[in-house]
């Protein structure tokens, strides 16, 4: 039978909503107001219940079927089941139960608020038992054309995090891809050349992404406003996006005068007309050393930096 559940959400609250709602639901599981073989409310009812939306509610029960406390099959609902691990969770929970009723009575005969004793507590936790960098992780979202390994490496210098990258094509071609990709990290960066495709997806989940952005190194751009009026150039990155990109910031420093083609690594024969065509070629970071080798002494290297705005978000978010 399914439970009519009273949960609420403070989207003011350290965590995010989808964590709040997944621990609420571990607690009543654990300290029995939930039992195994229940059946929790469908998504979208327990969604439009705390105002969220329903693939928030979908992305929580997904993540407790990878812990091993619910079954989910089509057509007949999210099911608690009756495990070792639903009887760990209930053990640890009873007893957590416990202490948390008799702290919140000695807070009561000390006029102490329980909310700000228990705020105050997280601080506690965090000063007492530091969280590495390194065990943070960040799910970094990008297409295959642009240049992502200059991306995630600079985000792991800059956070000491550990990063994963998934690809934006994936993450649109079905909901699983974007539960698991979600499910790795709630910290979530892409960059300006997605930014409002992967918020889009964010918000289905309630979820926020950070977006940073690059320049092209000065040195590579005066290197190409000396070349000679009427120059073929062609610009290589994995995909012709991020040959695009690479063409347009030369365009944006008003450099005109050279004419321009776009090629990728992912199309090899128009690759190779491309660099035939061309007088000097320029390829990215991801490319270099593979079209360099493709022509030696008419490839070079397409230097990038991220913008100082996006240095100092990526720091703070740690």
């Amino acid at each position: 039978m399914a439970h009519k559940l009273m949960l609420r959400v403070d989207p003011h609250a350290p965590m995010n909503v989808s964590t709040q709602v997944k621990e609420q639901l571990k607690w009543l599981i654990g300290i029995g107001q939930i039992e195994p073989f229940d059946m929790l409310p469908p998504a979208g009812a327990l969604a439009d219940n705390l105002g969220l939306n329903r693939n928030t509610v979908n992305l929580v029960y997904n993540q407790l079927k990878d812990e091993g406390i619910v079954s989910m099959h089509k057509g007949k609902g999210t099911q608690v089941l009756n495990n070792p691990q639903v009887e760990e969770l209930r053990n640890r929970r009873k007893l957590m139960h416990e202490l948390a009723e008799r702290t919140t009575e000695e807070l009561g005969s000390l006029h102490i608020p329980a909310s700000e004793f228990f705020a105050a507590s997280l601080a506690y936790t965090l000063l007492q038992e530091p969280v590495l960098n390194a065990e943070r992780r960040i799910l970094f979202i990008e297409c295959k054309g642009h240049d992502f390994p200059f991306y995630q490496k600079a985000i792991e210098e800059i956070t000491g995090a550990e990063v994963k990258t998934v690809f934006l094509e994936d993450l649109l071609a079905g909901e699983q891809a974007l539960l698991e990709a979600f499910d790795y990290s709630s910290l979530i960066v892409t960059t300006l050349n997605h930014d409002s495709e992967v918020k889009a997806l964010c918000s289905k989940y309630d979820k926020k992404a950070f977006v940073i952005g690059a320049n092209a190194e000065t040195s590579v751009l005066l290197d190409i406003a000396r070349l000679t009026p009427g120059s073929h150039l062609s610009f290589v990155c994995l995909g012709k996006a991020g040959a695009q990109w690479m063409a347009g910031r030369v365009q944006e420093a008003g450099i005109d005068g050279v004419r321009a083609s776009l090629a990728g690594l992912d199309h090899r024969e128009d690759l190779l007309q491309r660099i035939e065509q061309s007088d000097q070629v320029y390829a990215s970071d991801a490319v270099y050393e593979e079209v360099r080798s493709l022509a030696p002494g008419k490839v070079k290297l397409f230097p990038m930096a991220l913008e100082k705005s996006s240095v100092n978000m990526l720091r703070d978010m740690i």
